[in-house]
């Protein structure tokens, strides 16, 4: 189970320093500004993402479509969440913007711990050769600068309570949608049809002669969504603790 290929190495440990030294100097250069000019790069981004997946779905339909394409993986939420986060002004922003902060650092953190898992060395090798592959490369490159810039641009206040709850209700359901949608298209969409990490594959397959299927595909749904709200609650609490260590320290917005 390779988390980092020589590829990514390569490629993303130098993307990541330049990403964290252009959170920095954008933190130094716009952290006394009103929100509003704070919030601009991000917008940027969410624009940027939007484009890229309508571009990866034009050349999808051109090659014939691709089930696989439709976009209910995990880093596709991005698409809901980062443009919600960047642009809506109302009085639910704050929880608006925890649950798109929630998503984007649970990307941002898994791409950074297991690389491989989220898009492989030879996306990285066809980078520019193919859309398919750029798109997939920049599309969560682009993800964890978000992540970063959202912490280093200081545009989201974590409430003391009711944050998790909503969380949860989020990605219950997208994992309801994405569970449902992958036995029936029979696509891997999350991960719910089945697993693309070795070890837990293994225990799935080794337990349909035993039970059955649908009892083994049950468990391993509801196994794969308990994950879900582990991974994104736990990497949500890291953020926060980052948060609270940077308000520690910080000089005071205006706002």
């Amino acid at each position: 189970m390779e988390l980092w290929s020589p590829q990514h190495i390569k490629t993303l440990l130098p993307a990541l320093v330049v990403m964290l030294l252009v959170s920095i100097e954008l933190r130094a250069w716009l952290g006394k500004k009103d929100e509003k000019i704070r919030m601009i790069p991000v917008q940027v981004i969410a624009v940027i993402l939007l484009l890229l997946e309508v571009g990866k779905q034009v050349v999808s339909f051109s090659r014939g479509y691709d089930l696989y394409h439709i976009p209910l993986h995990f880093c596709s939420l991005l698409l809901v969440t980062m443009p919600a986060m960047a642009f809506y002004k109302g009085k639910h922003v704050q929880k608006v913007r925890a649950v798109g902060t929630a998503i984007c650092g649970a990307v941002f953190w898994l791409t950074a711990i297991y690389p491989c898992l989220i898009y492989g060395a030879g996306n990285i090798e066809r980078f520019f050769v193919d859309y398919l592959d750029f798109h997939t490369v920049a599309f969560h490159n682009l993800a964890m600068l978000a992540f970063m810039l959202m912490v280093a641009l200081d545009l989201h206040t974590p409430a003391p309570k009711g944050e998790h709850k909503l969380i949860i209700l989020f990605l219950t359901c997208f994992c309801a949608l994405a569970a449902i949608v992958s036995q029936l298209l029979e696509t891997n969409y999350a991960g719910f049809y089945h697993c693309n990490v070795g070890p837990i594959e293994e225990i799935r397959l080794m337990l349909q002669p035993i039970i059955g299927y649908w009892p083994a595909q049950l468990i391993y749904v509801f196994g794969l969504t308990a994950v879900h709200y582990g991974f994104v609650i736990g990497f949500y609490c890291i953020y926060k603790a980052i948060r609270k260590a940077l308000n520690r320290q910080k000089t005071p917005v205006a706002v």
